[in-house]
């Protein structure tokens, strides 16, 4: 039998205990019958180790959904993570959904198992990823551009039939990349994503699993998925409590794909100013703004100035001080677009479920 074994199971006291004074000694000291508990495991009818606990929590399995929008001619691939929790729990929890759940979905539950082991990193909540049918991880390439913008976000082209649109994305080097459907609006359909969220998803997700409603109801959205975090946040409050922006894209300086060309177009922090002019307010809003310090200098991204755009995006939360909002920034060292997507969700989960206060953030 190893040590580790033996540690496993042992509360914070005894845990110390055994460590000073080393696992053969504290199975020494233990009257027989405990050492034989702690010295043996549970074993299966197929011969495997399981735990042996008076209080073993149900992990449910994941479940996914195919939806259909009435808003967006299209089908969406939602999958559900729900907490572990004692067979025949009566209790409602939280509800964090995630953009990009074809590339996301996977890497973000085993964040979430993880941080629900402990109180002390996350409370219980579901997660619900948002992603499109099909297998491959990049099933959503295309569909994420129409999805995620919305006006005044930058157009790519003035005048790109659906041909021109599905060209480079037809010579993807990936498999299994999807296209809208024949007819269907290809670019600045965020609106319509966004009812999608509001009106159809959050309805079947509180009718189905046992949620607190709008109370912790958190979005989670990255790069494009983070703008429209923001547009939804100051279109449809009310969709969500809780807003987790990462690496939004709200400033555009040099020329689009399509050959348009801007010059330092502030469409991020003018919507942000456009609805502060309102008078309106977010009503106990949060909203979690974070960013990758490398992505200033990524070169395939640098027309979006990431990390500095995303520093005056939160200046211009700062100064127009819309009631009722509470605004949360992190810059992270070192990290790139790709890398700061898992971080990002994990501190911006804890940030908004109460688990973490951004130090030395910006508060209004």
């Amino acid at each position: 039998m190893s040590s580790s074994s033996v540690l496993m199971g042992l509360t914070r006291r005894q845990f110390v205990h055994a460590a000073s004074i080393g696992t053969a000694a504290l199975l020494s000291r233990t009257p027989a019958s405990e050492a034989a508990n702690l010295a043996a495991d549970g074993v299966d009818k197929k011969g495997g180790r399981v735990a042996v606990a008076t209080d073993v929590l149900h992990v449910p399995p994941v479940e996914t959904h195919l939806i259909r929008s009435k808003h967006v001619d299209q089908t969406f691939k939602i999958q559900v993570m729900q907490p572990a929790r004692p067979r025949g729990d009566t209790r409602r929890y939280p509800v964090v959904y995630a953009t990009d759940g074809n590339w996301t979905f996977d890497m973000f539950k085993a964040i979430s198992y993880l941080l629900q082991m402990s109180t002390q990193d996350a409370p219980p909540y579901i997660l619900v990823g948002i992603g499109y049918p099909g297998e491959s991880p990049h099933a959503g390439m295309t569909l994420r551009a129409r999805d995620f913008t919305a006006l005044p976000y930058p157009k790519w082209a003035p005048k790109w039939s659906d041909e021109d649109w599905e060209r480079p994305f037809r010579q993807s080097k990936y498999e299994g990349v999807l296209l809208p459907e024949k007819g269907a609006r290809n670019f600045h359909g965020g609106e319509y994503f966004r009812d999608f969220l509001g009106e159809e998803l959050i309805p079947f997700i509180d009718g189905k699993y046992a949620t607190t409603g709008n109370d912790g109801r958190t979005y989670f959205g990255h790069s494009g998925g983070g703008y429209l975090g923001l547009f939804t946040m100051l279109t449809r409050p009310q969709f969500f409590r809780n807003y987790i922006v990462s690496s939004p894209g709200v400033i555009c300086h040099g020329e689009g794909p399509g050959g348009i060309k801007y010059d330092n177009y502030e469409f991020g922090p003018q919507i942000v100013r456009d609805f502060a002019a309102s008078g309106r307010s977010l009503n106990g809003v949060k909203l979690y703004l974070s960013a990758g310090s490398e992505e200033e200098f990524e070169s395939a991204i640098a027309n979006w100035r990431l990390t500095s755009s995303l520093q005056r995006l939160a200046k211009v939360f700062k100064d127009v001080a819309i009631p009722d909002l509470e605004v949360m920034t992190e810059i992270f060292p070192g990290e790139t677009h790709i890398t700061v997507w898992p971080i990002a969700f994990t501190h911006g989960v804890q940030a908004m479920l109460g688990t973490r206060r951004v130090f030395r953030s910006v508060y209004c």
